[in-house]
């Protein structure tokens, strides 16, 4: 039991240390600012896609379920907004491809947050960032369909205790379905499938308890107490609390598989084996070697360099795991100067 505690005490000392490291509230922020930025055109991208498909009841149907995530001053203003980019636009190519391209700058944005989580040194090209922002957003359009599809199927009103969890069950398993892929395409890292689970269940619960209390605040909030101006701020909010459970559910991953660099732990879900104790032990060996040896030979490439017997030869491996440097263990040698004599 004790073991089991420290262990669960290390992996959440660690993921908290990953959360400080990545400076995931300014990360978020971030992601708040591009989402609010492609917040319209993801909505008229889909528009556009419901009226080539020509079903008005569907189109009438989204346009409902994105009024209803916003205060009712926002949800005035956003679907008049909608409906006139809609005539103004029509499925022209290069009204797609303009809206596509503002939509896609978002999934870019989370496809860097997440490299920056795993530590990748090597950075997607533009083309592969379109690309794995581009399967993200196929899985989001079926998010969409399967979001109206929940709500034709469970009442809106007070339906009892089994339809509200069963909504609420429904609502993570098509959110963790909608979040599989982000999670295992924008770390650009040879994860498995099995290491992404823990936070796309992580974000998929976290954003389903969010809305919850969003849709709860809106419910409570009087038509006339708000102005548009307080429903942005507050969808500036939804946005940059979204962002940090997101954020989360990769810092989450990242730990839980040792994949960061910033962290040294033995891996939960696969991932990287620690090669900590190793090293020390290494480390350990030329500490004990270095005790009675009387000249330190280092050696780069073609280079030696002779060096009298440190006096002073110690490992610090204690607390380093953690250490704002990294997962950073220390070999300190120290010399004495010798003293001047006269001849």
């Amino acid at each position: 039991m004790g073991a089991r505690l420290d262990r669960t005490l290390s992996v959440s000392k660690a993921v908290v240390h990953e959360l400080r490291a990545e400076k995931i509230t300014f990360m978020a922020g971030s992601i708040a600012y591009h989402a609010v930025l492609s917040t319209l055109p993801l909505l008229l991208v889909a528009i556009v896609i419901l009226s080539a498909v020509g079903d008005q009841s569907l189109q009438s149907g989204f346009i409902d379920a994105v009024g209803a995530a916003f205060t009712p001053e926002t949800e005035t203003a956003l679907v008049r907004e909608l409906e006139a980019a809609q005539v103004s636009t029509g499925v022209s190519l290069l009204g797609a491809i303009v809206l596509l391209w503002g939509t896609l700058r978002i999934f870019r944005c989370l496809d860097t947050a997440f490299s920056d989580v795993y530590d990748t040194g090597a950075r997607d090209s533009v083309v592969d960032q379109f690309v794995d922002a581009a399967v993200v957003l196929v899985s989001f359009g079926v998010a969409v369909a399967g979001a109206w599809v929940l709500g034709s199927v469970f009442p809106s009103g007070d339906a009892g205790p089994l339809a509200w969890l069963s909504y609420r069950v429904a609502l993570v398993s098509m959110l963790a379905v909608t979040f599989f892929p982000m999670y295992y395409v924008f770390p650009d890292a040879n994860v498995t499938a099995r290491e992404v689970l823990p936070g796309v269940f992580a974000a998929a619960f976290g954003l389903m308890v969010f809305a919850s209390l969003f849709r709860f605040y809106i419910e409570l909030s009087s038509p006339d107490a708000g102005t548009v101006i307080a429903g942005v701020i507050v969808l500036l909010t939804w946005l940059y609390f979204s962002s940090l459970v997101l954020l989360f559910g990769a810092v989450l991953n990242a730990v839980l598989s040792n994949r960061s660099l910033d962290v040294d732990i033995d891996p939960v879900v696969g991932g990287v084996e620690s090669d900590r104790e190793h090293l020390t032990a290494r480390l350990r060996e030329t500490e004990a070697a270095l005790h009675g040896a009387t000249e330190l030979v280092m050696a780069t490439g073609e280079t030696e360099v002779h060096l009298p017997s440190p006096r002073h030869v110690r490992v610090d491996a204690e607390g380093a795991a953690l250490s704002l440097e990294g997962r950073t263990i220390g070999l300190e040698l120290r010399w004495a100067p010798r003293e001047a004599t006269d001849e």
